[in-house]
């Protein structure tokens, strides 16, 4: 058991994963995926993490939910932040990066984009080893060179790891890397490079539901509404929306919400608006973007 970590924290939604025709447990000592002896979660594999900032906070307090044995070891380069974290969830800093790959089965590299070649530069891996980049925009022909001989990976989680509720993009299928996030969410394994970076644009998406949220919780705030009743009120109606079309996978959206907009009702008034001032094409262009971006187009 990780010291400086209280078991009665630990919530996992499920306690039994399938990833592909292999089942591994949550947490359990025995988690194996493939015949690659992965026990990613296990007591015998250590977990490395170059690049300590809000991401690998997200991702080393889910991993710390999901399973509280799980060795973590952290670069040192933000000090104070490694300290803190390594305090809260039960991870040893490492005393150089170096240090974090000697000790690691698998190494999570979620630096800044433009520093994590650098990073990577910086020290030697191991053959048995998997090195997976949460870098965005960051190719796989890069990342392999210098991260060579361990096996290379790319992964777009987003902060919600740290409930263990986060939609993974993984590229290649790399069972290390599908088990490590398993861990943390669910899993979506691409067939080609090409799809990863139109695909991570979600991750942008993620971050502006936050501010329709709050500029929602505001309206309704202001129209007399109790705030704690209100922004449950709000959150709970768009995890309602989710999981009612998570539930539905074969039902179009856009029926869905036919369904809904009856003629003259309010869901119909209020959607005439949002084409009227071209509310819903904005999210289409800040995709687009976050798309160009992405691809250094601007």
């Amino acid at each position: 058991m990780s010291e400086g970590y209280d078991p009665r924290d630990v919530r996992v939604g499920t306690t039994d994963v399938r990833v592909g025709p292999t089942d591994f447990r949550v947490g359990s000592t025995d988690v194996c995926v493939g015949s690659t002896d992965c026990r990613v979660g296990s007591t015998d594999v250590c977990v490395g993490v170059i690049g300590v900032g809000h991401l690998a906070g997200y991702l080393v307090e889910g991993l710390r939910r999901a399973s509280p044995d799980v060795k973590i070891v952290l670069s040192p380069r933000n000090v104070e932040r490694s300290a803190k974290l390594a305090a809260r969830f039960g991870a040893r800093v490492a005393s150089n990066n170096q240090a974090v790959v000697d000790a690691a089965d698998v190494i999570l590299v979620t630096t800044r984009p433009g520093d994590a070649l650098g990073a990577c530069k910086e020290v030697s891996f191991r053959p048995d080893q998997t090195v997976i980049s949460a870098a965005a925009g960051l190719p796989l022909k890069s990342l392999k060179p210098v991260v060579a001989p361990a096996t290379a990976a790319r992964a777009m989680p987003i902060s919600c790891a740290a409930i263990n509720e986060s939609p993974t993009l993984i590229y290649p299928d790399i069972p290390e890397a599908c088990a490590l996030f398993e861990l943390l969410g669910q899993v979506h394994v691409l067939p080609d490079e090409s799809r990863f970076t139109p695909a991570s644009a979600i991750a942008a998406f993620y971050g502006w539901v936050y501010a329709l949220l709050d500029k929602t919780v505001a309206w309704t705030e202001q129209a007399g509404v109790p705030p704690e009743t209100a922004r449950s009120l709000v959150l709970e109606t768009v995890r309602g929306a989710a999981d009612m079309a998570l539930a539905q996978p074969d039902q179009e959206l856009s029926a869905m919400l036919d369904a809904l907009a009856t003629p003259g009702g309010i869901t119909e008034r209020g959607l005439r608006v949002l084409h009227e001032r071209q509310g819903l094409a904005a999210w289409t262009e800040a995709l687009d973007a976050a798309l160009d971006r992405m691809r250094g187009e601007s």
